[in-house]
């Protein structure tokens, strides 16, 4: 019998989750649309025999990274050895509604299958409770997709985690994710598919279930926990200046990235981030005054609750 063409490729990073792993792999494999594969990218410790082994029963293919290269970086992998022409993200620690994969599948081959200039994600919920969270992954949901314009580029931005989805083309046309960028990568991924022209395509109904909950270890703890602020500053800094075009066609969008950079600067200490907004050609004087004042106001506080 010929091998089933493989159409869409699912890609799960993985850091030091295994508790969480494997439902998440349950879930994925449940939503999986006829003619997928899914790949998870350990970037984290081995996993243990009965993990692999519970892996290897639900489908998934795993693959190492040489350690520690970040979210991005291990997505980037993933997409490498994907056989898809579209690629569907999950993260480890979260599921999918069954139906949204499967919806999906649907509306692009009607509507998509012979351009692939197109990523889109979904509504999402969260929740502590990983019960409840199958509870509401299993229910009987029907998601709808369309195309969305002229709308803030800030609502086509979406973390990965939210049922984030592209086509390989695209990816591999913006050289895939940054995988200097430990923190906000998505942000940037984002800004980069719209300035190569990429159409939106929003969702309704929920399809992403995000885990709130403890997830032990420290090592496990989300990305943005493990980095300092003078990181998190650096990495919306880049953000900002590699994607000014597309930014200084919305102000809205570009006044909202400037605010979360300074905000993360202003708790790194010094007066960089303030000096750097002046510095910035894309701003309306009357602009900068009112972020340089929230600069202020966030070197006020950072000092009286400085550890």
């Amino acid at each position: 019998m010929a091998r089933k063409k493989i159409r869409f490729s699912v890609i799960i990073p993985t850091y030091n989750r295994e508790k969480f792993l494997v439902s998440s792999l349950q879930s994925a494999r449940d939503a999986l649309p006829q003619g997928g594969e899914i790949i998870v990218v350990n970037d984290g410790a081995p996993l243990s025999n009965k993990t692999r082994l519970e892996v290897a029963k639900l489908g998934g293919k795993v693959i190492m990274t040489s350690g520690s290269l970040g979210a991005g970086a291990a997505r980037n992998l993933g997409a490498t050895q994907a056989q898809g022409k579209w690629l569907l993200f999950l993260d480890d620690d979260d599921l999918i509604a069954k139906n949204y994969w499967r919806d999906l599948q649907k509306y692009i081959d009607i509507k998509l299958e012979i351009g692939g200039n197109a990523y889109g994600f979904c509504k999402y919920t969260s929740h502590s409770d990983r019960e409840k969270m199958k509870t509401l992954a299993n229910a009987e949901t029907e998601f709808l997709f369309y195309p969305k314009c002229c709308v803030s580029i800030k609502s086509k931005l979406a973390g990965f985690g939210v049922g984030f989805w592209v086509s390989k083309d695209l990816f591999e046309l913006v050289d895939g994710i940054n995988p200097k960028l430990q923190t906000n990568e998505d942000t940037d991924f984002c800004l980069r598919l719209l300035n190569a022209g990429a159409q939106y395509h929003k969702c309704t109904g929920t399809g992403a279930i995000i885990f709130s909950g403890d997830h032990g270890s420290t090592s496990a703890q989300s990305t943005t926990k493990r980095h300092s602020a003078k990181q998190r500053a650096s990495y919306f800094k880049h953000i900002i200046e590699t994607n000014a075009g597309i930014l200084a066609t919305d102000p809205k969008t570009m006044h909202w990235l400037w605010k979360r950079y300074l905000k993360m600067a202003a708790k790194s200490g010094g007066i960089a981030g303030v000096n750097n907004l002046w510095l910035f050609p894309k701003l309306a004087k009357i602009s900068k005054f009112r972020l340089a004042l929230y600069w202020i106001i966030w070197s006020i506080i950072s000092i009286f609750h400085h550890p």
